[in-house]
Formats: structure tokens, sequence, C-alpha cells
């Protein structure tokens, strides 16, 4: 059987129904690999970013930032990576961490998740930032040669 309607509303009759928990949108962009260095302890842009309008101001938005080629040169030496929301820091403290314990080159991908409530049916711009814990020397973002890769922000919006 078929089941066919012109609209549906919510039970106010005021708007599209939301599912509490439902994907809404999802949006994905993918970052050649390039290289990205920082030899600051001050948070720098990736200078790459994805935006999303969410559809309720209840509505959560899902940020993930996945692979690349995080790198610390130096023995002791950390990569501190965050997200910015517009000009606001959603983490001072940072939400990942790669590190060198070694005097061998080590590299990891990135994988940041982090759950924001941008409480706005404005259009959001989030942008990965990082910096090292150490100001000697510079902590790599991602490499260009043949030990880097791709990486790719992810936003999904989740009803409120």
């Amino acid at each position: 059987s078929t089941l066919a309607v012109d609209t549906i509303t919510n039970a106010a009759g005021t708007g599209s129904p939301y599912i509490t928990g439902a994907v809404l949108q999802v949006k994905q962009v993918i970052i050649p690999k390039s290289t990205l260095s920082n030899g600051t302890t001050s948070f720098v842009s990736t200078g790459s970013s994805l935006s999303i309008t969410p559809s309720l101001t209840s509505s959560k938005i899902m940020i993930e930032v996945r692979g690349g080629a995080g790198h610390c040169p130096y023995v002791g030496q950390v990569l501190i990576g965050t997200i910015y929301r517009g000009s606001t820091n959603l983490s001072t403290n940072g939400l990942e961490s790669i590190g060198n314990s070694t005097a061998g080159l080590s590299f990891a991908s990135h994988n940041i998740a982090f759950l924001d409530s941008p409480n706005t049916t404005s259009e959001v711009t989030y942008t990965p930032y990082y910096k090292s814990d150490v100001s000697q020397a510079d902590a790599y973002w991602n490499i260009a040669g043949i030990q880097g890769s791709d990486w790719s922000i992810t936003l999904t919006e989740i009803g409120g």
C-alpha cells in the first residue's frame, strides 16, 4: 500500500515535525594533504572550515575531525588540537593531544569528536585549530609527503 500526503506538520501545526535525536543533515569536506605547522604555544587556524545552518535552536551539532598525520618531531612535544565555532574556542585545554615520547618520528591521525549546542538557526562555522605545547619547535597538523594523508571535517545536525 502507499501513503501519499501533501504536507506533514508538527502537532501544533506550526512547522515540520523533527524527531529528537534524529539526524537532520550531514555535511563533510575532505581536505587534501598539505604541510601545516605551528611553532608557537598559541592556537592557530588550520585554514580549513565547514559551515552548517541548524534547522532548530535546540539542535546539537556533532563535529568530527578525522585523518591527516599529526606529527611532533621532538621528544616530549605535544600537538594540541581544538575546534572553534566562529571566534569561540570550544575547549581552551584542547580536544586532542598527539605527542612524541620517543626519539623516532611518529605520526598519528586526528580523531576529534565534540557535541556542540550552538543554540541558533543561523549559519555556524567550525574550524580546527592547533598549537604546540612548547615553543621550541614546530608541531605539524599534517604532512604533505608520503607520510601525510587527506583529512576531513564532518558536521552532523541532531534534532533536539
